[in-house]
């Protein structure tokens, strides 16, 4: 059984030279830390990259330990750069994208790459959403807003278009590199602050009708779909009570969410067993945010633990994360 990892994060060393290039003018550093090497992004704010984050070999021989087939490597987070220049955001996009190819085209069972785009400026997004299927990615990370810009602003709707007629899926991930007030304490930003803005990306994208204008489009939400699945209820008795809740999604908010896929990185079963009596087993893709450390130790292990039926269990590992990339399962893997 082919088991595809659909949301993990690589960054590649064609990115680390742009960055040691460029990167004082998206407020980023390549240093090496204590730890080893780093990208300092604005003050004190590190992010790991050693061996497992860069490097293919050094992962694979973790994928294996792991037991899983295929990664949907994607950028890591940072390195979508929200708010910068959009000249400069296409630019990394740019060496990210063809780098992850070049990636998956040496291993190409291992590695099924996810594109970044530079969503602040739509129309350079949905150009180099374009290329990057071109050259074989399979799907496309975005965060779940731009300065100015969120996920129901009718500008973005050329990237929606593209995507749909791609057949490619949209990954949503949060990231603050400089959390600011609260969010910066307790490491609350990714802790909690990445799970709200998830749920309010998805709310944005129900209410503001881009699922009702794109049927084929599919979503998937990182971290168990953060706080959506817990707002469905409160969205549903607004859209009954509210006209502005109505004004562009006519059907009730709970109907479209169907249409969003789940990783499964909630650490509690409880919630996972939840995600999958409100949405179905064909609604949740396995996930492991590797090399990072907020992600689970033995995701395949919390999915068997569980005790599912045979398909169920097949659906979440790979059969649905195949799908949505378009990877077909060859019940082997190459290095």
């Amino acid at each position: 059984m082919q088991i595809v990892d659909l949301h993990n994060h690589m960054v590649t060393e064609e990115v680390v030279a742009f960055l040691v290039e460029e990167g004082r003018h998206l407020s980023t550093r390549v240093i090496e830390g204590p730890g080893g090497r780093v990208a300092e992004i604005g003050e004190g704010n590190v992010r790991p990259l050693g061996a497992r984050m860069c490097d293919a070999a050094s992962r694979i021989v973790d994928m294996d330990r792991l037991g899983i087939t295929t990664q949907a490597v994607s950028a890591t987070p940072f390195l979508l750069y929200p708010d910068a220049p959009p000249d400069l955001a296409l630019a990394v996009a740019r060496v990210s994208n063809d780098s992850l190819a070049a990636t998956a085209r040496r291993h190409p069972r291992r590695f099924a790459p996810l594109a970044s785009v530079p969503l602040q400026d739509p129309e350079r997004a949905a150009a180099e959403l374009e290329r990057a299927v071109g050259l074989g990615l399979r799907g496309v990370e975005i965060p779940p807003s731009t300065p100015g810009l969120a996920l129901d602003d009718p500008r973005l709707e050329p990237v929606w278009a593209a995507a749909a007629a791609h057949r490619v899926p949209l990954c949503i991930h949060p990231f603050e590199a400089s959390p600011r007030g609260p969010l910066a304490r307790y490491l609350l930003s990714p802790l909690v602050g990445n799970l709200y803005d998830t749920g309010l990306a998805a709310a944005l994208l129900v209410l503001g009708g881009v699922l009702e204008r794109h049927p084929t489009l599919d979503f998937v939400l990182y971290h168990g779909g953060g706080t959506f699945a817990a707002l469905l209820a409160r969205l549903d008795k607004g859209h009954e009570l509210f006209e502005a809740c109505r004004a562009r999604a006519p059907r009730r908010p709970s109907e479209y969410a169907r249409r969003f896929f789940f990783d499964t990185i909630t650490f509690d079963p409880r919630w996972l067993r939840h995600l999958l009596e409100r949405f179905g087993a064909d609604r949740l893709v396995l996930g492991s945010d590797y090399p990072l450390p907020l992600g689970p130790s033995d995701p395949i292990g919390e999915i068997r633990s569980l005790a599912l039926a045979g398909d169920d269990e097949r659906r979440i590992l790979g059969g649905n994360a195949g799908r949505l990339l378009h990877i077909e399962d060859s019940g082997g893997t190459q290095p």
